[in-house]
């Protein structure tokens, strides 16, 4: 991917997923105040409508599980996001005692990593957010970060590596479950029609690789010819599909 269209996307995910669907938006107690946050579901369902390869990958492993350092009563975990091809590297960070310590590291983590990239960025910011272009409201309020996020990340880790344990080795299915005891129940259905957030993404990669119309790809992958008829599923498959059109584009293009 060139740095141009890398550049592209990763605005695309900014504007569209910035702020988030005040409908997914929890909140919990810190300190006497009421914190908002998005589950760890939430964000892996975000994940998924933005890139369905996403994948993550600790940057360390111990005896095939992800390294986790404790200091302090604190237990912390550094990886990597992987979104569109594109890895930025975050950290998970919960009291040490924590019961369910694995899976609250990860959900910690996406909602850390995938900050990085944009999503649901205004919950961790003091400033006023326009709102999203779909006229969902904006939810204004600041996130506290945790003091390991003001350490300098690592410069050289092994995260693009493939480690000889695998991810599903390294954790169960219960382990990297949502990370609160009370979620917020979903608000994508299974069937339901594709988001105004995946239209934007499906918008800027079609200028890229088809000059803005994909009438003849709705035909031939969905039988299809409006785009405001796929369902959420189809809108992931149609943006996984027109992501292989762009590399294959850029592989392409002579140096």
């Amino acid at each position: 991917m060139s740095n141009e269209t890398e550049a592209v996307m990763l605005k695309a995910v900014l504007e569209q997923y910035a702020t988030p669907d005040p409908k997914i938006v929890g909140t919990i107690p810190r300190n006497g105040i009421n914190l908002a946050y998005v589950s760890h579901a939430e964000i892996t369902r975000i994940l998924i409508e933005i890139d369905p390869m996403w994948n993550w990958q600790p940057v360390a492993w111990v005896d095939g599980r992800p390294a986790i350092h404790e200091a302090n009563g604190m237990a912390t975990m550094w990886a990597t996001l992987t979104l569109l091809g594109k890895s930025l590297v975050g950290v998970g960070s919960v009291r040490a005692d924590k019961p369910d310590l694995d899976k609250e590291l990860v959900g910690d983590f996406l909602r850390n990593a995938a900050m990085r990239f944009g999503i649901c960025l205004s919950l961790w910011s003091k400033q006023d957010w326009e709102a999203p272009r779909n006229n969902v409201s904006s939810v204004y309020t600041s996130y506290p970060m945790s003091q390991v996020e003001a350490e300098k990340s690592k410069q050289a880790h092994p995260a693009n590596v493939q480690p000889k344990n695998t991810l599903s080795d390294a954790l169960s299915d219960e382990q990297i479950e949502q990370a609160f005891s009370t979620p917020q129940k979903s608000t994508a259905k299974i069937g339901s029609l594709i988001s105004d957030k995946q239209k934007g993404l499906v918008s800027s990669l079609a200028k890229e690789v088809a000059d803005g119309d994909i009438s003849a790809i709705l035909k031939q992958l969905f039988d299809k010819t409006n785009l405001n008829t796929l369902t959420t599923k189809e809108g992931s498959d149609l943006i996984k599909h027109l992501m292989g059109m762009r590399q294959k584009k850029t592989n392409e293009e002579p140096f």
